[in-house]
Formats: C-alpha cells, sequence, structure tokens
C-alpha cells in the first residue's frame, strides 16, 4: 500500500512526487506527496474545478496566494477553492528538503489557469495514464474572446 513516508517519488521539473490516492485506487481524489529541494517549486495557478489542500509534512514551504507570499511551517493546511480566488504557488526558500501533501479533486475536463505565464492548460481526463489530450495554451494567441469573455488570464 502507498505511504506519505515513501522514497519512491519520481523526478519532474526539479522536484520529486508520487501519486499515492492513484496508487491506493482512488478515481475522483487526488493525494500526491512532494520533495522540494532548496529553491524549487509549483508554478502559480489555478483550477476551474478543484479544490486542492496542501499540507506540510516536513520543512517551511512558502505559499503565494493572491494576499501575496506566507511561510507555512510543518503541520500546517492551507486551502484552495475552485476559481480564481483558490490561486496559489510554492516554492522551497530554505536550505532543506520540504516535503507535503497535495490532496485534489480529479474531475475532468482540467483546466489550469497560469496568471502570471498568461497560460490556459487543459486535459481530458485525471489519470495521466488515460488521457488522450492536454495541451498548454498562451492567450496571447487567442483568435478573439469566447462566448462572452475575454483571452485574459489576469
Amino acid at each position: 500500500m502507498p505511504n506519505i513516508r515513501t522514497d519512491d517519488l519520481y523526478a519532474e521539473d526539479g522536484y520529486r512526487r508520487a501519486r499515492l490516492a492513484e496508487q491506493a485506487g482512488a478515481e475522483h481524489r487526488g493525494l500526491t506527496v512532494y520533495e522540494l529541494p532548496p529553491a524549487t517549486g509549483m508554478h502559480f495557478h489555478y483550477h476551474l474545478q478543484r479544490e486542492e489542500l496542501l499540507v506540510v509534512l516536513e520543512g517551511t514551504v512558502a505559499v503565494r496566494t493572491a494576499d501575496g507570499w506566507e511561510d507555512v511551517p510543518e503541520g500546517e493546511v492551507r486551502a484552495f477553492p475552485r476559481g480564481e480566488r483558490g490561486v496559489h504557488g510554492y516554492e522551497n526558500r530554505t536550505d532543506e528538503t520540504v516535503r507535503l501533501l497535495m490532496f485534489s479533486e480529479q474531475n475532468a475536463p482540467n483546466v489550469s489557469v497560469y496568471p502570471d505565464a498568461k497560460q490556459v492548460g487543459i486535459y481530458d481526463v485525471a489519470p495521466p495514464s488515460e488521457r488522450r489530450f492536454g495541451a498548454l495554451f498562451d492567450l496571447k494567441d487567442a483568435v478573439e474572446g469566447y462566448g462572452g469573455g475575454k483571452p485574459d488570464a489576469g
């Protein structure tokens, strides 16, 4: 069975992670353990239809929300609701490895918005092994607004 203390993590974008909920057989919830070496983290983003929870297991992680940056110490929990009010990113600004858990809804299609980069990412189904479609779009390349909206993530 998966364990939050596992060392069986795979490398991605400078950090390491394991998708524990998927390993445990969950279909609609995600639980991922991350190890962040110093100076690594997650892009500032939000999900249109996914709520997430961050739990710091070891160390202190700097978390950015719409209110700015805050240091979140070991044992503390932060919630990121669906939509723009749940915008967040985080990084390890310490000299030690940080270990954290992210709980998330696993609904699809997933739409992630990256306001700093002015990009939107979309994929069709939650499990990576089942995805047929996934793409990252630059909003500056939009032909026009859509459905009454404007091509702007800010």
